[in-house]
């Protein structure tokens, strides 16, 4: 997923609209081929998952239509899911691409669905399907075709929870991953003698105010120097505080605006911002640096210090990585975003997880492939054999992999999920500016105090307005 980008609204016969907004992604097909594990890796694989119960294998149909803007088969260089390999050998399974683009993809879905020619499948990893695409009609409950109390699915089945209305649980959730790390590139902290963040952090001196000195100190308008680029570095730093603006609590949707956490990370950002530390993309067309849909050209040029983004961003191929710097030099690196007094940090989190779409004609079928993602997932020996992608394919030093596991341990352990985007169409307008006022670069930057004067009865309306539709859904 590469890049955010603004949500067209959903309209559907008798279904209200549904406008979400996140992190986007690729949404053209590519025309570089993916590459298909090899046949050793094939082997190694089945032999590790013998003694899985894969129920019926003989499935009545056994293609799976996955409506996204991206492919989840390979493509692009990358190499194959082991969950879709488990798919092909254990079912004779298919996953098929029904293809859209960002901006259209849930205004396709609602097509599809109100036609009769529903896909089976839709990405919940985006975090903007839930609640809102269960309150309309998009998604249905997994429960008749997922026992989420089963062995394969206990382990996860507390995030489950927190994506279900009463007992419905409406996203097939595979783990708990980063949503937001900080990407950085070590030889631009060399170069301005500045202390490793990885360092720092294995030290528990990774903090705001360690981060804001940097920050300041490196950026230099004149040299065009800016310490912070991406389209959330905002957002990174107040999930850092363990608390979403909008979360889900017991199937209700709260409201985390007035709290004291939030204000002050909000205050850090407002004075960050005042001291100029973000790349102007007001100059830019609104843009980040570059043409690289994250701005990363800046961290490979020495340009930029900090990028909070997905870690997608460079688990990669090494042509598409080469703009945050030389990966296999051991240039690039991330950390979790600082916590505020150096304590082990909250992670800001995502799923990877998959909705079943309403009308869905082969729901077995989805079941099934979320059986093998979640078998590949959990499985020590398969997962080993994905992970060695990221070395062997994609050029990753052992430090990096270590740092992921840690953020991935965080993103289970601690983890912010946010929902302001899943919630209502007038939610994600509202959103729109509040979580960038404190931010924005053209001088018209609001204290947090101002933001929330102006935008916090309007929030508690639209926040009353969605729990009412819940408990009309869960009644």
């Amino acid at each position: 997923m590469r890049k955010a980008k603004r949500l067209l609204a959903l309209s559907v016969a008798m279904v209200a609209a549904l406008s979400l907004a996140s992190c986007g992604g690729k949404s053209d097909s590519s025309s570089i081929a993916g590459k298909d594990l090899d046949s050793e890796q094939v082997e190694a694989i089945n032999s590790a998952v013998d003694d899985v119960d894969w129920g019926n294998t003989e499935l009545e149909n056994t293609e799976v239509k996955w409506l996204a803007h991206y492919d989840i088969n390979p493509a692009d260089g990358k190499v194959e899911d082991p969950g879709i390999r488990l798919f092909k050998d254990k079912y004779n399974g298919k996953i098929t691409w029904v293809q859209t683009d960002w901006n259209n993809r849930y205004t396709k879905l609602a097509s599809l669905v109100s036609s009769n020619d529903s896909p089976d499948m839709f990405p919940a990893s985006d975090m903007d399907a839930f609640p809102i695409g269960a309150i309309q009609g998009m998604f249905q409950p997994i429960d008749d075709y997922i026992d989420v109390n089963s062995e394969y699915w206990k382990d996860i089945k507390p995030t489950m929870d927190t994506f279900s209305l009463g007992d419905s649980h409406y996203v097939a959730v595979i783990e708990n991953s980063p949503n937001l790390i900080c990407l950085y590139n070590k030889t631009t902290m060399e170069d301005n003698g500045f202390d490793d963040p990885a360092e720092l952090y294995a030290k528990g001196e990774w903090t705001w105010d360690k981060m804001q000195e940097m920050a300041i100190e490196f950026t230099n308008a004149d040299e065009d120097k800016y310490a912070f680029d991406g389209f959330w570095w905002w957002d990174a730093i107040e999930q850092s505080t363990g608390l979403p603006m909008i979360g889900m609590e017991n199937g209700k949707v709260v409201n985390n605006l007035q709290t004291p956490e939030i204000e002050e990370a909000e205050n850090l950002i407002y004075d960050l911002t005042k001291a100029g530390v973000g790349f102007p993309r007001h100059l830019n067309d609104w843009n980040t640096r570059g043409s690289n849909d994250e701005g990363t050209e800046g961290l490979g040029q020495g340009l930029t210090l900090f990028i909070p983004v997905g870690p997608y961003e460079i688990e990669d191929t090494l042509a598409n990585t080469a703009c945050c710097g030389d990966v296999e030099a051991g240039e690039v690196m991330f950390v979790p975003m600082p916590s505020k007094d150096g304590s082990e940090p909250y992670m800001s989190a995502r799923v990877e997880g998959y909705c079943l779409c309403s009308g869905a004609k082969n729901p077995e079928g989805f079941a099934a492939f979320m059986l093998c993602k979640r078998v590949a997932n959990t499985n020590g020996e398969v997962k080993a054999i994905g992970l060695a992608t990221l070395t062997d394919e994609y050029g990753w030093t052992q430090e990096m992999v270590d740092m992921r596991e840690e953020c991935y341990r965080l993103a289970n352990e601690k983890p912010v999920f946010e929902f302001y985007k899943a919630v209502s169409d007038e939610m994600t307008d509202a959103f729109g500016t509040i979580v960038t006022a404190t931010s924005t670069t053209n001088g018209d930057a609001q204290t947090w105090a101002e933001v929330v004067s102006a935008n916090i009865n309007g929030v508690n309306y639209y926040v009353d307005e969605i729990n009412k539709k819940i408990d009309n859904v869960t009644k």
